[in-house]
C-alpha cells in the first residue's frame, strides 16, 4: 500500500445561492491519500450533524492503513452509518437523518472508490471526461443507462431523489447491494474530481472539464472556479467539490493545447484571464490536420495564436484560408512561397478570364455550371436524408403545430420535460391534448380520451380527478407533473363510487400511463387500484394508495410492464397476478400493503400458471410474505433479483397452495433495505427497462432545509 509523493489537491465548500446552512462537507488529506464529499439529508440541522459525524468517522478510519483499500472504504462507511444511525435513535430531533457520500483513497497508481448516494466521482484527462461514480437515484440510473441524457436528467423535477444513503438504517461493511466499491486507475497526466449534486446538477460535465482545464496549475483556484460557475448558473443547493490532480495534469493540458489545438490555446487564456478558449471542438478532428499544424507553426514562431473556432479543424473555409495564409507569411520565405504560389494558381482575376481563349471561357463555364448543380443536388439530398431520418421528431412537431391551430391541446413538451418519454410505447408523434380547464384543455380526462387517437398522448395537468379511466391502445396517458394529477374515487352520486379499479385496460395495446397518484380513504377507497387485463401496456412512475383490496390486478394473457410504480398501503396484496399473465414488474417500491387484520396479505401473490419477471424490485413490511408463489421452482430467483429488507429468505419468498391471504402474517418492519439487486443477466432476454437497480421512487431525498 505504497503511495507515491502526496498530490496536488485543494477542496472547498459553499452553501449555495438559495441555502442559509450548508449541509455539506468535504475531505482532502493529500498526505494520506483519502478525500471525500459527504451530503447530509434531513430537515433543520440534522443534515449537518450526518455529514459533521460522518466526515469525523471517515477522518478517523481512512487515516489508519491496518487492511486493503477496499476493505478500509468498507469498514469506514459502516462504521459512519452505525454512528449516525444510533445518533438519530438516541434524539428524536435527528430522526431520519442521513447523508451521501463518495470516498476516494489513493494508493500508488490506484484510486479505491467507495460511493453511496448521488455525489459524483469525476476521471479526468486532457480534453476527456468519465463519471466513475454510478448514482443511487431513479434518475441518476436513467442517465447512466442512456435512458436520458446529462441535461435532461439536471432539470427532471425528481433529481433529489434516493435510494441508498448512510445512516438510515443498519447496514453491515459487506453488504454488496449498499456500498458500490470501484478501482480506477489514477495517471500522472490525469485528474480526479470529487463532487456533491449541488456543483453536477448545475454544471454539464463539459463545462467542468473546461473549468478544470482553465486553471490546471492550480487546483485551489479550480474547485473555486467550479463553485462560482455553479452559482453563477443558479446554485440551489450547497456546493462542493474536492480536485486531486496528478503530477503532470497540468502539463500535459499545455501540450495538448499547444500542439493538437493551436497557440495559446485554453491554458494560456486560463492563465491571464483572457476569456473563453477558441480551440477546436473536442469531439471533432481540430486536433489534427494540416489546418492544425498550420495553427502550431504560428504558434511556434511566437505570434498570437489562430482561433480555430468551435466546429474544430475539419472545416477550413475563408477564415481558415487567411489564417493559413497568416501563418505562412510568418514562417520563412523559402517555406512561404509554395503556399502563396497555390493560393495565385488556384484563383482567377477578371484580367486573367478576360484573357482566357473562347474554348476555356466554353469549359470552364460548363465546369462551373455542373459544379453548382451539383452542389444543389448535394444539398437537396442531405435534405432529404435528414428529413428521412429524423421524420418522428418532425411528425411530432408538426402535428403539435396544427392541434395547437385547431385548438386540440397546447402541451405537446411538458410531458417529455417532466422526465417521460423514453421506451414509448405509443410512438409519441402524434399530438398533445391537454387536459386542465386553466390550460384551455378538456375538463376530465375521459374527454380526452374518447377524442384521442393511436399515437397521441393525453397531458393532463395537476389536480384531483373524481373518475375512472379507460386507457385506449396506443395513447399515452401522462401526468404532467410526476404525482401531481391524482385519481380519486367519483363522488357517490356518480354512479358505481369507488366500486370498480381506478384504471382499467382490457386488452389493450401499446398504451402508457406515467405519472399519476391513485388514491383511496377509508370512508371513500378504490376497489382496485389498476386492473391490466389481457394487455401489453407500460405503467411507470405511479403511486397506488389506499385500495380496499389489491392496488393492482394483473390477469387474463397480460404482457405489461410496471416499473418504477409506489404501492404501498392497500389493505389487500400490492400486485396480484394470475392466469396466465407474464407481467414485467422492475424496479418498484410495494410496501406496507395486506395490513388488514386477520386478513394478512403479501407485497406480491403468484396465482395459477402466472410467470412474472421480478427484478429490482424493493418489497417490505407487508402483511404477509414479500411473494407468495404456487410452486417452488422460482424461489431462487424471485429471492435473488429483488430487495426484502431485513427478513429472512424462508420469510421474504413463500409458496403458498391456496390464497395466499392464508399465508401467516409477519410483524411490521421499520427497517428499510436501501438497496436493489441489478436485474441479473439472465433477464436480458426481454426488452431491458433503464436500469433495475434505479428502484425507490418513493424513497425521496428529505428536503435539506425545511421551512
Amino acid at each position: 500500500m505504497s503511495r507515491a509523493r502526496s498530490p496536488l489537491a485543494a477542496a472547498a465548500t459553499d452553501p449555495g445561492r438559495e441555502r442559509a446552512n450548508n449541509e455539506d462537507r468535504v475531505l482532502c488529506e493529500p498526505d494520506l491519500g483519502i478525500f471525500a464529499v459527504i451530503d447530509g439529508v434531513g430537515g433543520e440541522s440534522a443534515g449537518e450533524v450526518a455529514a459533521e459525524t460522518a466526515l469525523e468517522v471517515l477522518r478517523a478510519r481512512l487515516s489508519r492503513r491496518t487492511t486493503d483499500s477496499a476493505r478500509l472504504v468498507r469498514e469506514a462507511i459502516a462504521l459512519a452509518n452505525r454512528q449516525i444511525y444510533e445518533r438519530a435513535l438516541a434524539d428524536a430531533r435527528l430522526a431520519g437523518m442521513s447523508c451521501v457520500l463518495t470516498v476516494a483513497v489513493l494508493d500508488g497508481g490506484k484510486v479505491t472508490v467507495g460511493q453511496v448516494g448521488d455525489s459524483r466521482l469525476y476521471a479526468l484527462a486532457p480534453g476527456d471526461i468519465r463519471k466513475v461514480t454510478p448514482d443511487h437515484s431513479p434518475v441518476g440510473a436513467r442517465e447512466d443507462a442512456g435512458d436520458i441524457s446529462e441535461l435532461e436528467a439536471m432539470r427532471h423535477p425528481r433529481r433529489n431523489e434516493i435510494f441508498r444513503d448512510v445512516g438510515s438504517s443498519p447496514h453491515e461493511p459487506d453488504d454488496a447491494r449498499w456500498i458500490d466499491v470501484l478501482e480506477v486507475p489514477f495517471e500522472a497526466g490525469g485528474a480526479l474530481l470529487l463532487c456533491s449534486d449541488g456543483l453536477s446538477d448545475m454544471l454539464p460535465s463539459r463545462e467542468i472539464l473546461e473549468t478544470v482545464e482553465r486553471n490546471a496549475a492550480s487546483p485551489r483556484a479550480a474547485v473555486r472556479a467550479l463553485i462560482e460557475r455553479a452559482n453563477a448558473a443558479g446554485g440551489k443547493d450547497n456546493v462542493s467539490a474536492v480536485l486531486v490532480l496528478g503530477d503532470r495534469f497540468a502539463e500535459a493540458v499545455r501540450r495538448q493545447d499547444g500542439g493538437g489545438r493551436g497557440g495559446g490555446g485554453r491554458a494560456a487564456a486560463g492563465r491571464t484571464g483572457t476569456g473563453r478558449d477558441g480551440g477546436g471542438d473536442r469531439a471533432g478532428s481540430g486536433r489534427a490536420g494540416w489546418a492544425g499544424a498550420l495553427r502550431g507553426g504560428a504558434r511556434g514562431a511566437g505570434g498570437p495564436a489562430v482561433d480555430g473556432g468551435r466546429g474544430g479543424g475539419a472545416t477550413f473555409g475563408a477564415a481558415g484560408a487567411a489564417a493559413a495564409t497568416a501563418a505562412a507569411g510568418r514562417r520563412p520565405a523559402s517555406s512561404a512561397r509554395p503556399a502563396l504560389t497555390a493560393a495565385s494558381t488556384s484563383s482567377r482575376s477578371g484580367a486573367a478570364w478576360a484573357r482566357a481563349g473562347a474554348g476555356e471561357r466554353l469549359r470552364q463555364s460548363l465546369a462551373g455550371r455542373i459544379g453548382r448543380w451539383l452542389l444543389v443536388l448535394a444539398i437537396l439530398y442531405l435534405a432529404g436524408f435528414a428529413a428521412w431520418r429524423y421524420r418522428g421528431p418532425l411528425a411530432g412537431w408538426a402535428g403539435d403545430l396544427l392541434g395547437r391551430l385547431t385548438g386540440r391541446g397546447g402541451a405537446a413538451r411538458s410531458s417529455a420535460a417532466a422526465g417521460f418519454g423514453a421506451d414509448d410505447p405509443g410512438g409519441g408523434s402524434g399530438n398533445s391534448l391537454a387536459v386542465g380547464i386553466g390550460d384551455g384543455g378538456f375538463a376530465t380526462i375521459a374527454e380526452a380520451l374518447a377524442r384521442a387517437r393511436p399515437g397521441d398522448t393525453v397531458d393532463v395537468a395537476p389536480g384531483h380527478y373524481r373518475e375512472r379511466v379507460v386507457l385506449r391502445s396506443g395513447v399515452n396517458l401522462v401526468s404532467r407533473i410526476p404525482r401531481g394529477a391524482v385519481l380519486l374515487p367519483p363522488p357517490p352520486g356518480a354512479g358505481n363510487g369507488g366500486g370498480g379499479p381506478a384504471v382499467l385496460a382490457n386488452g389493450v395495446r401499446g398504451a402508457r400511463l406515467a405519472g399519476f397518484r391513485v388514491a383511496g380513504t377509508p370512508q371513500a377507497p378504490w376497489s382496485v387500484g389498476l386492473r391490466l387485463d389481457g394487455s401489453a401496456v407500460v405503467v411507470e412512475e405511479t403511486e397506488v394508495t389506499g385500495a380496499a383490496g389489491a392496488a393492482i390486478e394483473i390477469r387474463g394473457a397480460d404482457r405489461s410492464t410496471l416499473r418504477y410504480c409506489y404501492v404501498h398501503h392497500n389493505a389487500g396484496p400490492g400486485v396480484v397476478v394470475a392466469g396466465d399473465a407474464a407481467p414485467r414488474l422492475l424496479a418498484n417500491l410495494i410496501t406496507g400493503n395486506g395490513g388488514r387484520p386477520g386478513s394478512a396479505a403479501p407485497g406480491v401473490e403468484v396465482r395459477d400458471t402466472a410467470a412474472p419477471l421480478l427484478a429490482g424490485n424493493r418489497i417490505e413490511s407487508n402483511g404477509g410474505p414479500g411473494v407468495s408463489l404456487p410452486a417452488p421452482e422460482r424461489v431462487d430467483e424471485v429471492w435473488r433479483w429483488n430487495s426484502f429488507g431485513a427478513v429472512p429468505r424462508e420469510q421474504a419468498v413463500r409458496v403458498v397452495s391456496g390464497p395466499a391471504g392464508a399465508a401467516s402474517a409477519l410483524p411490521g418492519r421499520a427497517v428499510a433495505a436501501r438497496s436493489l439487486a441489478a436485474r441479473p443477466a439472465a433477464a436480458a432476454g426481454a426488452r431491458p427497462g433503464p436500469a433495475a437497480a434505479a428502484a425507490g421512487a418513493a424513497a425521496s431525498r428529505v428536503p435539506r432545509r425545511q421551512g
